[in-house]
């Protein structure tokens, strides 16, 4: 019995959520979708009952985040017009042609990816009819495997609440009411730890390949923004590697570009389906770019949408109290000395993905505001009214990085008393 409960794991999970979404891409057909949402849930409970007791704070997370989504409808607007709305479409659209055959697709965005949707669709088909409760459970599903990615690392008690502070008091509702910007923040940072630790290992198997294909397709096919943070992940990589003159792991490319597939297929289908691209209705030629600039009143907003907010002021603070524990001021000579912690791998790899992330949104947001597509009531609606949610992921690897570094001053403390 435990042999075969060793085999339930968060790959599993993964796995079957996207055999689920392949079956209706592929075979164009919901048949299936009643069958995987009662295996998927089963394998979701087997999980949470085998890490009750080595994970108990994860699973305790993940209990709180059941009971607030399943006591509580969407209230929204993206979560409810966007993503569950899509999911809504899958549930009564016989097939995936009606369900891209839809006027005003560029409202709805139908062009997204729908991993997360047809789960939430297929949860809709387990109890007979759709609600506004229940599908959006397959947020708290999917947050399991990346919460769970977080234990390879988290061994003190300050790591562990930094987790908590990041779940709870940066993205608060967003991970329950259907939404996809903590998911994939969540996934961001659990592709890169995998890259970090894998990245280690002289020889990857199977195991460790199919393990970073998952989660890295699981990021780009949760949101379309995916497609550029994986982009970041593979520079760090291929920077980092170059920067240490290491050997640049072949397979580990390799796996990078094969997960690229099924969000390209995604895009083709929608091509062919002649389904209005969003984001190429959003972001200009450039004409918008240089305009917007050289405005200060835009650059004054979008400073604001970044950085003056709870969850930007949350995780800067927890980043910046574990970075003063490795930055000394000698006050004699008055110089600054940096600890070679804070350049060694797994910090260095946080902050440069961090780094080129935040500059590729600053370019999005500089190239998209003012597009017919924007709210053209709300001046600078962009900035103003998405900024704190599209840079969750900012945050979340803040708080990542702040993690890494906390462990690191526990791995040296350890040490040095091992020593005495």
């Amino acid at each position: 019995m435990n042999k075969f409960l060793n085999y339930i794991t968060s790959e599993l999970l993964l796995s079957l959520v996207f055999l689920n979404y392949i079956f209706y891409f592929i075979l164009d057909t919901k048949f299936f979708f009643a069958y995987f949402s009662f295996i998927i849930l089963l394998v979701f409970s087997i999980i949470l009952i085998n890490n009750v007791k080595i994970n108990f704070y994860i699973v305790l997370v993940i209990v709180i985040l059941s009971f607030i989504s399943l006591g509580s409808p969407v209230a929204d607007w993206d979560s409810r017009s966007i993503w569950l709305f899509n999911a809504k479409r899958i549930f009564y659209n016989l097939t995936l042609k009606e369900f891209t055959s839809y006027y005003g697709s560029e409202f709805s965005h139908v062009d997204y990816p729908i991993l997360v949707q047809t789960l939430s669709a297929s949860l809709a088909t387990l109890i007979g009819h759709w609600n506004e409760i229940f599908p959006k459970f397959s947020n708290v599903i999917m947050a399991l495997p990346a919460l769970l990615m977080f234990t390879n690392i988290i061994k003190s008690n300050l790591s562990k609440l930094a987790l908590l502070l990041l779940v709870f008091f940066i993205y608060e509702k967003s991970l329950i009411n259907g939404d996809m910007d903590a998911l994939l923040s969540l996934y961001t940072c659990a592709s890169l730890i995998l890259l970090i630790e894998y990245s280690h290992l002289k020889e990857l198997n199977i195991k460790h390949i199919t393990k970073m294909f998952l989660y890295f397709t699981t990021l780009t096919m949760i949101k379309i923004e995916g497609i550029g943070i994986l982009g970041c992940l593979l520079f760090s990589y291929i920077f980092i590697n170059y920067k240490d003159n290491l050997k640049i792991n072949f397979k580990i490319v390799l796996t990078f570009l094969i997960s690229f597939t099924p969000i390209i297929l995604w895009k083709f289908y929608i091509l062919d389906k002649n389904v209005i691209s969003s984001s190429s209705l959003m972001i200009s030629g450039g004409e918008r770019f240089f305009e917007n600039l050289v405005n200060f009143k835009f650059l004054l907003a979008l400073f604001k949408g970044i950085f003056l907010n709870k969850q930007m002021f949350i995780a800067m603070i927890i980043f910046l109290l574990s970075i003063s524990k490795y930055i000394s001021l000698n006050k004699k000579t008055i110089q600054i000395s940096i600890n070679k912690i804070l350049v060694k791998k797994k910090a260095l790899f946080t902050i440069i993905t961090l780094s080129t992330y935040f500059i590729l949104l600053l370019l999005i947001f500089i190239s998209s505001e003012g597009s017919l597509t924007n709210v053209q009531e709300i001046q600078f609606s962009m900035a103003k009214t998405a900024a704190d949610r599209l840079f969750l992921p900012i945050h979340s690897m803040l708080i990542l990085c702040a993690i890494y570094l906390i462990e690191e001053k526990k791995f040296n403390y350890e040490d040095k008393l091992k020593k005495n």
